[in-house]
C-alpha cells in the first residue's frame, strides 16, 4: 500500500510538472511532492533501494552512452581543467564553511564537514570520527544543499543556451544495440561494481556503467545502446522520489538559523561555481559557459548528468570533471580534512 502511494504521488507530481512546463519534470515533481508530504503530513510512503539502484542504472547508461573514444581522450587535455575547477571548489567550499561556523554557531569540524561537497554517506561517516563533529548536522547540511543545488542548478540552466541537439536529444527516437561488445561490458561492470563494493565507494549503482560504457565504447569505438525516451522519464522518477524520501529528518533537526546559514552557504558556492565556470569559458570559447557550470556544481554527478542530458550540455565533459572532483575529494581532500581536524580535536583536549 504504501509503495503504490508513493509510486502514484511520484508519477502524479511528475505528470503535473511537465504540464506546466517545469524544467526536469520528472525528477524534481516526485522530489518535491514527496518531500513536502513526508514533512507536513502523517501520511507513510516506501520507496525499496532496489528501485533507486534501477534508476541509478539506468542513468549511468545514459550518461555513459554520452562517451566517444574522442571525449575520453579529451579528458586527458582537461585535467588541469579539472584540477584549477575541483581546487577551487573545495577552497571555497571550506572558506564558507568558515563562515557558516559563525552564522549557524556550530563547531569548525561540523562547518567544514557539512560544506565539503564530498557526498552525503560520505562526510557523515567522516563526521562520526571526529569528536567535535555534530553528525545531525553535518547530515542536516549535506542533505539540505541536494535539495538547494537539484532545485536551483536547473532552473538556472534554463537561462543559458545549451546545444540545439545534444546526443541524448537527437538520438532518443533511435535504439541501437551491439550484442557482443554489450555482454563484455556487463560482465566488465559486474567486476567493477564488485570492486566498488568491497572498496565500500559511494554510487557504485550509477558509476560502474558510466566507467564502462566510457571503457567499452572507446575501444570500440561505437554505441553499445542508446535508450528510448521512456527509460529517461523512468530513470528521473526512480531518482527523484528517492531523494525526496531521503530528506525524511530535515524539519524535526532544522532551525530557522541553521536553515539561514545552509542557504548562505549554497547559494555563495552556487555564486562561486558560475564565477569558476565564466573563467573557464573564457579561456576555452570552444566549450559553452553551460558545460563548465554544471561540472562545477556542488550536486551529486547522477542529478548534474540529469541535468546536462536536458539542457543540451556536454555530459561527457561533465561526467568527466565530476568524477574527478569525486576520486580527488575521497582520496585527498576528504582524509586531508579529517585529518587536520583530528589534529584540532586533540588539541584543545576532547
Amino acid at each position: 500500500m504504501k509503495l503504490l502511494r508513493t509510486a502514484l504521488v511520484a508519477f502524479a507530481a511528475g505528470f503535473i510538472f511537465q504540464q506546466v512546463g517545469m524544467f526536469l519534470p520528472w525528477l524534481l515533481g516526485p522530489m518535491l511532492a514527496l518531500l513536502l508530504l513526508r514533512q507536513f503530513t502523517e501520511m507513510e510512503f516506501y520507496w525499496p533501494r532496489i528501485l533507486r539502484t534501477i534508476g541509478l542504472i539506468l542513468l549511468g547508461v545514459m550518461i555513459g552512452a554520452s562517451f566517444t573514444r574522442e571525449s575520453v581522450l579529451l579528458m586527458w587535455v582537461d585535467l588541469p581543467y579539472m584540477l584549477f575547477m575541483t581546487v577551487s571548489v573545495i577552497i571555497a567550499a571550506l572558506l564558507f564553511g568558515l563562515l557558516f561556523s559563525k552564522m549557524a554557531n556550530e563547531s569548525l569540524q561540523t562547518s567544514l564537514l557539512g560544506s565539503m561537497p564530498g557526498g552525503l554517506s560520505q562526510m557523515v561517516l567522516i563526521s562520526e570520527e571526529v569528536k567535535n563533529a555534530n553528525v545531525t548536522v553535518v547530515s542536516v547540511m549535506q542533505t539540505f544543499r541536494i535539495f538547494l543545488v537539484v532545485t536551483i542548478v536547473p532552473l538556472l540552466t534554463t537561462f543559458l543556451v545549451g546545444r540545439e541537439a545534444t546526443s541524448a536529444a537527437a538520438q532518443a527516437n533511435d535504439f541501437s544495440f551491439s550484442p557482443m561488445a554489450f555482454l563484455a561490458a556487463i560482465i566488465l561492470g559486474i567486476l567493477i561494481y564488485l570492486s566498488m563494493k568491497k572498496f565500500s565507494f559511494p554510487a557504485k549503482e550509477l558509476l560502474a556503467p558510466v566507467l564502462v560504457m566510457a571503457i567499452v565504447q572507446s575501444f570500440t569505438g561505437s554505441t553499445l545502446i542508446e535508450m528510448p525516451p521512456l527509460l529517461t522519464i523512468l530513470a528521473q522518477l526512480l531518482v527523484g522520489a528517492h531523494l525526496g524520501l531521503q530528506m525524511e529528518k530535515l524539519r524535526e533537526n532544522m532551525s530557522v538559523r541553521l536553515a539561514l546559514a545552509i542557504v548562505v552557504n549554497n547559494v555563495l558556492l552556487i555564486a562561486f561555481t558560475v564565477f569558476i565556470a565564466y573563467i573557464l569559458a573564457a579561456l576555452l570559447p570552444e566549450y559553452l559557459f553551460l558545460d563548465f557550470f554544471l561540472s562545477a556544481a556542488p550536486g551529486g554527478m547522477a542529478e548534474m548528468g540529469i541535468t546536462a542530458l536536458a539542457a543540451g550540455a556536454d555530459v561527457a565533459l561533465i561526467t568527466s570533471f565530476h568524477l574527478f572532483r569525486l576520486f580527488f575529494i575521497l582520496l585527498l581532500a576528504a582524509p586531508a580534512v579529517a585529518y587536520v581536524l583530528k589534529k584540532l580535536d586533540a588539541k584543545t583536549g576532547n
